[in-house]
């Protein structure tokens, strides 16, 4: 009998102590991650949900979201501040212009090895266009995860009143004649018209050089190219904006005053749609239109967030990498596509009719995005140590033509000048 109890008692010892093994294998392997983003107006629902189902997928990873910076650039300087102090996070969604600065200071980690051994970029639902924006000198940094394209928000019911017909407004000169109707006819506290000139990054100045067919920077990104007849188009449009009688109202009054229904059209950023459809509701009848465009080789720069991995620590890297892949891939696409205005990057999102195929159906204005995918470009980064800096330089220029304080045969020069002293291989 006591050979039996000892026996017993053994046996048991041996189930604790192989419990115990367990428990502390199991502690061991779990890895918890870090997030951050920019934007908690945009982005701050979905990132919470897309980071509560991939937990629940993957009950080994915890993930801790950081509190959202305001800006992309904001994002951008803590992040470097972040690197001084050994204090970076494993998995930034900052802006899609950032990838570069973010490659050259050694930020981000080349996912390569990883899309590669997950089948590639085409099995992983990324169109090859689209997973081009994440690659710099030739390595994957980055695997977009939201992405905008410049749009035309208008109040139809304004238009009617004015006697403007929506269709007729496919170029600049059209949509300022119209915006002058709007305030002939209808006058104060109605605006014809706002253009959202101070987006983050310069986004709407490259919007209008590349849509005439012309370029930011030289291909090897030493040297400014908009010194050109399409640079000079760009800042000719940005002087036409006064002229038309357009007020510097800033960003948010002027979207504001959109969904209030005092401005009758918005040129912004396509990730507005899912907020402007909720705020406008049915104060007025709203519809989206492309950007105006040339007719050479227009192309629109990509707006949006750039899903980036900076861990160096090999577990949590890999984690990272399931979390990225994740909230880029079908379900987490699907997540961000109904709860932003932004434009999904995974193809098998968009197709599939019980994701976001049907959805599309039933909201066309989110739609019109689509239509401009195509033609999208990389929003540029600027080269260097001054990339930061060249954003506050350019605003700066810009909106002295903006206010009417400058015209475009005297800011092209000056323009010229302060962004090729701040690159480091410019002709100075």
């Amino acid at each position: 009998m006591l050979d039996i109890l000892r026996k017993s008692l053994g046996g048991l010892a041996l189930g604790v102590v192989m419990v115990v093994v367990l428990m502390t294998g199991a502690a061991k392997a779990a890895v918890t991650i870090q997030v951050t983003y920019a934007y908690a107006v945009n982005y701050k629902t979905v990132t919470e949900e897309i980071a509560a189902k991939f937990m629940a997928q993957h009950p080994r990873i915890k993930v801790e979201i950081r509190t959202p910076a305001v800006s992309y650039e904001k994002l951008a300087q803590d992040l470097l501040r972040d690197k001084i102090t050994n204090t970076i996070p494993d998995v930034a969604f900052n802006g899609i212009n950032q990838l570069g600065l973010f490659a050259q200071q050694k930020l981000a980690v080349a996912l390569d090895d990883y899309v590669k051994a997950d089948g590639g970029a085409e099995k992983l639902g990324y169109s090859p266009a689209l997973a081009a924006l994440g690659r710099h000198d030739g390595k994957q940094y980055g695997i977009p995860f939201a992405i905008s394209t410049p749009v035309v928000y208008v109040n139809l019911d304004l238009l009617s009143q004015a006697g403007v017909d929506v269709n007729s407004l496919t170029s600049w000169p059209a949509i300022l004649a119209a915006g002058q109707a709007i305030d002939s006819k209808i006058g104060t506290p109605t605006s014809g018209f706002y253009f959202e000139w101070d987006q983050t990054g310069n986004w709407l100045f490259q919007a209008l050089i590349t849509a005439n067919g012309g370029k930011v920077l030289t291909d090897d990104e030493s040297d400014i190219a908009f010194d050109s007849p399409a640079g000079m188009a760009a800042l000719k449009i940005f002087e036409s904006f006064p002229k038309a009688g357009m007020k510097n109202l800033g960003q948010t009054p002027a979207r504001q005053a959109f969904v209030a229904g005092n401005i009758g059209i918005l040129a912004s950023s396509s990730s507005q749609g899912a907020n402007m459809e909720r705020m406008v509701g049915d104060k007025f009848k709203m519809k989206t239109l492309v950007f105006p465009v040339g007719a050479h080789n227009p192309r629109l720069p990509s707006g949006g967030a750039m899903a980036m991995v900076l861990s160096t620590d090999k577990e949590r890297q890999k984690a990272a990498w399931e979390f990225v892949k994740f909230a880029t891939g079908a379900e987490g696409q699907t997540i961000m596509g109904k709860g932003t205005g932004y434009t999904p990057v995974n193809q098998v999102a968009i197709n599939t009719p019980e994701l976001l195929g049907d959805f599309y159906k039933q909201f066309p204005n989110r739609a019109t995005p689509l239509e401009q995918l195509p033609i999208l470009t990389q929003w540029v980064s600027y080269p260097g140590d001054n990339s930061l800096k060249l954003i506050e330089v350019i605003k700066g220029h810009t909106e002295s033509l903006i206010t009417g304080a400058k015209t475009a045969e005297q800011t092209m020069p000056v323009l010229v000048r302060d962004v090729r002293a701040l690159l480091p291989n410019a002709a100075k």
